[in-house]
């Protein structure tokens, strides 16, 4: 961000009118974590009330780790992450408050994160709403919505070079070609365990009046396709010799002549309903 001390002076408003949380927060040095509520409070303030640009800058890097620390699955920032993803949609903070340096930095390290992530994927039979692939989803498909830079991320992760990425794009894949009661890699949802396939159009933050941002849409209009599924399940499957997923994913691609025009109908529809707005009462769902 270009700022390795906190500015001299906060004006930056509390929202509930303490400080506090203010005040921790321009003490932390490099490499240390801040406080789950600090940053909680500290989204409020930046939703709610005028930005300090000089703070923003100091401080994003620790909501940024907050924010990977929770992508990686450590418990705490949830709450946080919630509101972050407003503050960054909703105030138009890279437009606004960032140079495009910083932004390019920002962008980098998110889809770098959610990479990383993606490349420590392992298994594909899930049952329950708290596995592991559900995170790096939702941050894939939230990031659409706050940056138009989706190709790096995608196709970085759709060359599959590395065992986890050939997982992640197996289980992806499994929610484009198998209606939500056949999934061989995600189990039903269930009224006490919750889980079933992944929603591919379900942003984090309560974003309901967001859509993924027009280059990105027309990113996935061009790349998203029956013989692009193929190819990156058959990468997959040439990644995953001699790894446990193997069956299942080879198996997946045997079925995909079978599952064809579900799956062309679903690449087709993926695109308009991440462009669509999730307003309340609306219920997003595939025709097929």
């Amino acid at each position: 961000m270009g700022r390795s001390t906190a500015p001299s002076t906060i004006t930056q408003e509390a929202f509930d009118s303490d400080e506090g949380h203010l005040k921790r927060l321009v003490r932390l040095q490099r490499g240390e974590r801040a406080q789950p509520g600090d940053l909680w409070d500290y989204t409020q303030d930046l939703r709610y009330t005028e930005i300090q640009r000089p703070l923003l800058t100091y401080l994003l890097p620790f909501c940024l780790q907050a924010w990977q620390d929770d992508l990686r699955g450590t418990n705490g920032y949830g709450g946080f992450v919630e509101h972050f993803y407003p503050v960054l949609a909703d105030r138009h903070v890279f437009d606004t408050h960032l140079t495009l340096n910083q932004t390019a930095a920002v962008s980098e390290f998110m889809w770098q994160s959610i990479l990383q992530e993606m490349d420590d994927q392992r298994g594909l039979a899930y049952r329950g709403s708290n596995a592991r692939p559900y995170r790096w989803i939702r941050a894939l498909t939230t990031y659409g919505v706050l940056l138009p830079d989706i190709d790096r991320l995608w196709t970085a992760w759709w060359s599959v070079g590395t065992i986890g990425r050939a997982v992640a794009s197996a289980r992806y894949v499994s929610a484009l070609i198998y209606p939500k009661e056949a999934n061989p890699v995600f189990a039903p949802w269930t009224r006490d365990g919750g889980g079933g396939p992944p929603c591919l159009w379900d942003f984090e933050g309560h974003l309901y009046s967001h859509r993924w941002l027009e280059p990105n849409i027309e990113f996935l209009r061009r790349t998203l396709n029956v013989p692009a599924v193929t190819g990156v399940l058959s990468r997959a499957i040439e990644a995953l010799k001699g790894e446990p997923e193997h069956q299942v994913a080879a198996r997946m691609l045997a079925e995909i002549p079978a599952r064809t025009e579900m799956l062309a109908a679903r690449c087709t529809e993926l695109p308009n309903l991440l462009a669509t707005t999730q307003e309340a009462g609306t219920l997003l769902e595939w025709s097929a």
